[in-house]
């Protein structure tokens, strides 16, 4: 059996803990998940830290996936080192990827998993009235 992946969120402000929240609300309390959430007055050495201590609470940078809320922003630069290491690092979080992986991560890799994630970002992207009216017509 494989070991649980772990997934750490990271985000200007609070972002990640609201997504981690609210997916913590539809699909109850879940191991090996935790936010990082960047302060205005962060600097990028406290922000690696502060990621890296996650990283290794979730189960280490080997069996980990890392979903960043912005590309090129602190979080994703913060990151990057992660990614260059091998790493699956994400950027464009959302609350259905997130759930999407948190249900999949069980029987997976991280790096399925990070396949996963970009699918699931793609997938729940929709225009309502679009889709509404296709469906009625």
């Amino acid at each position: 059996m494989t070991a649980l992946i772990g997934i750490v969120v990271v985000s200007h402000g609070p972002l990640a803990q609201g997504l981690i929240g609210a997916a913590e609300m539809i699909l109850g309390a879940q191991m090996n998940l935790r936010a990082v959430g960047m302060g205005a007055a962060a600097d990028m050495d406290s922000l690696r830290s502060e990621i890296e201590s996650a990283i290794q609470a979730v189960g280490g940078a080997h069996n980990a996936l890392v979903l960043v809320d912005l590309l090129g922003g602190s979080p994703s630069n913060a990151s990057a080192y992660l990614a260059v290491a091998g790493t699956p690092v994400i950027c464009g979080v959302n609350l259905p990827m997130l759930l999407e992986l948190l249900m999949a991560r069980e029987a997976s890799t991280p790096r399925a998993l990070a396949d996963h994630a970009l699918q699931a970002g793609k997938d729940n992207i929709v225009d309502l009235g679009q889709r509404l009216a296709a469906e009625a017509g």
